[in-house]
């Protein structure tokens, strides 16, 4: 009888602090007891479900695309425009993304895609890198390739067919109308295709010959190279002694190698340059401005465009200005990066406006559009890169202080929802340290809700009627606010 009663006071006791919890806010939190278990509306809309920190997570935007989350066993994310789906097994691991009929999927260095899983004739790929292939393309045409023994690969790449016996004995290789045959790779090589003729016995003789173009040719390569242009505005010859000497002289410019290809000099009508030592020095004058003491600093400019780096590959800034807008981008590997755009064009209903993003590695990023009325701001960031599988998996346990701004509708996490903020505009107010307290103000119904230790104590106000709370299970008041 004693353990009945025990059970019962239970069982009441969490129905009275679900529904004291639930009755504060109903329409922007539905219940929250924390890090532990919450549900509520946040500032973009959606409906976000969360339990134990960020390990389970289910939301649902207005569109109805949902996202689903076992961190780091799994995430899932569907949206319905386009009937997208993409799954993440404890990633890297595996991948599966599916729209419509296609799917695709990848475990470890492993491909699968089908272009129609309904239709068993439809264009497939199976990879498993990098000994096996197999597929049928978009011709319709099956192939098979165990590597290096012998097969056909399609579209490898920017190859249509790729086949092979003893690799690398012998290789063939076909682009469009373009075909490539190699025996004992890379030394017998032929290239035949409109308007191209190719040829090597590597490395003692090859050329390269393109109608419209020219012909260029190496012997013993790389020792000596010739080249003959016949482009109509810029035609002329040229060649290279490596290590010693080379000279181009074409109708609109002549160049000069010493120490190829260390020590450059170019003058011509739209262009000159100066390189040396190459890489470490390099000037050019004319449509395109550039200037490098590498790797220390650099810069290349022209029509809009500006590039520059310092401490490459650590440091690089970019920016253009077109018509359309400006856009910037910064970064410094790995601690710094940023961005900037602006259109000048008039927006599209789909368009983020004035959009940035900065990202201080491992401290923070924040993220703003829509000329900053919509925003987003965490704490720790200890991903290097932007968003992505990992922002998506693992940043949630790293987010210990989340910020995010829609236009007047506001919001602030600190630990997962130990403490918890919502701001809808100026009618509502929300606060909660978990389990210290909890307070809701909602000046369209002008009602305010308190509460100390989820319901020890308590008051509910709804214009002049009062409620008070007392132990959990005792109220006092106008009864018109009963739970």
């Amino acid at each position: 009888m004693r353990k009945t009663r025990i059970v019962l006071f239970t069982f009441l006791f969490l129905l009275e602090l679900t529904s004291s919890v639930s009755a504060q806010g109903r329409e922007v939190i539905d219940y929250d007891w924390g890090p532990f278990a919450a549900s509520w509306i946040d500032a973009n809309g959606n409906q976000r479900h969360r339990y134990v920190g960020p390990v389970f997570e289910r939301i649902e935007n207005p569109q109805g695309d949902t996202a689903l989350a076992a961190r780091p066993l799994f995430h899932d994310w569907y949206q319905v425009e386009g009937d997208f789906n993409r799954r993440e097994v404890l990633w890297p691991i595996w991948v599966n993304r599916s729209r419509g009929d296609s799917a695709y999927w990848r475990f470890l260095l492993n491909f699968g895609w089908n272009w129609d899983v309904n239709d068993p004739a439809s264009r497939y790929r199976l990879w498993i890198l990098p000994f096996y292939f197999q597929g049928r393309d978009v011709n319709g045409e099956d192939y098979l390739a165990v590597f290096p023994i012998a097969g056909s690969i399609h579209e490898f790449f920017f190859w249509d067919k790729i086949d092979f016996a003893l690799f690398p004995l012998y290789v063939r290789s076909q682009m469009q109308d373009i075909v490539a045959k190699t025996f004992i790779w890379p030394i017998f090589s032929k290239t035949t295709g409109p308007r191209l003729k190719r040829f090597r016995v590597f490395p003692f003789y090859g050329y390269s010959e393109r109608e419209g173009l020219g012909r260029k040719s190496f012997y013993l390569w790389p020792f000596l190279t010739t080249v003959h242009y016949t482009l109509p505005r810029s035609a002329g010859r040229g060649w290279i002694l490596f290590p010693l000497l080379g000279h181009l002289k074409l109708t609109d410019q002549e160049t000069w190698w010493f120490i190829p290809p260390i020590f450059r000099y170019s003058i011509g009508e739209d262009q000159n340059r100066i390189y040396g030592p190459w890489p470490f020095f390099q000037k050019e004058e004319g449509e395109v401005d550039k200037f490098y003491i590498f790797p220390i600093y650099g810069r290349k400019q022209h029509a809009g465009y500006n590039k520059q780096f310092f401490l490459w590959p650590l440091g690089q800034y970019e920016s253009t200005k077109k018509d359309t807008g400006e856009k910037k981008k910064f970064h410094f590997i790995p601690f710094v990066y940023y961005f900037y755009e602006n259109p000048s064009a008039p927006m599209e209903a789909e368009s983020d406006g004035e959009a940035s993003y900065v990202k201080i590695w491992p401290i923070f990023q924040n993220s703003s559009k829509h000329e900053g009325q919509v925003t987003r701001f965490t704490f720790p960031d200890l991903n290097p890169m932007r968003g992505g599988p990992i922002e998506r998996n693992y940043a949630p346990y790293w987010h210990l202080f989340v910020h995010t701004k829609h236009y007047d509708a506001v919001d602030t996490e600190i630990l997962w929802g130990l403490y918890r903020s919502a701001k809808r505009g100026e009618d509502y107010k929300y606060r909660s340290l978990f389990p210290l307290f909890n307070y809701t103000r909602d000046n369209g119904d002008d009602e305010k809700h308190f509460q100390l230790f989820k319901g020890l104590i308590g008051r509910h106000r709804v214009g002049e009627k009062k409620r008070w709370q007392f132990l959990y299970l005792f109220h006092f008041g106008d009864k018109d606010l009963a739970p």
